[in-house]
């Protein structure tokens, strides 16, 4: 495959992964806050869904795309390679526990259709997991951009 369109390619799952991942996050904590038990469900299960098909798959393309570039850029197993690969690893360990818990938050609500004390807690784990991957995605974007280290 060519650089230019490996690059594209990889750019735009990048923006995928983030825009999807930043913009459910978004419309699932606002629903959560107004406290309407069933928008909140059927806002969870777009959000659960929009992971499946988009970010999920945008998260692989990622990691594929990646290391073909780093390798026709001579990058690989360099310093900013294993920084970006590090930094990459702790978002998607922070992304995938952050999925989990909103499986468990479907659960949750759909068996009690209401917002338990249990839905609040993971609610906040879940919050508090986002905010440190999308950080850390911003540091892998500006890392690409401008080949750092740190």
């Amino acid at each position: 495959m060519n650089f230019p369109l490996l690059k594209l390619i990889h750019i735009l799952s990048a923006t995928l992964m983030i825009g999807t991942g930043f913009g459910s996050a978004f419309y699932l904590f606002f629903t959560y806050k107004k406290g309407n038990v069933s928008t909140v469900k059927d806002v969870l299960k777009l959000v659960i869904l929009a992971d499946t098909i988009f970010t999920t798959p945008s998260v692989f393309l990622q990691l594929v795309t990646g290391v073909l570039l780093t390798e026709m850029l001579g990058l690989t197993f360099g310093k900013w390679f294993w920084q970006v690969m590090g930094i990459s690893f702790i978002v998607f360990v922070l992304w995938v526990r952050a999925a989990f818990i909103q499986l468990k938050l479907r659960k949750i609500i759909e068996a009690e259709n209401e917002i338990t004390e249990e839905f609040h807690r993971l609610m906040r784990i879940w919050f508090y997991l986002g905010v440190p991957s999308f950080l850390a995605s911003m540091v892998i974007y500006y890392m690409m951009v401008f080949k750092v280290t740190f």
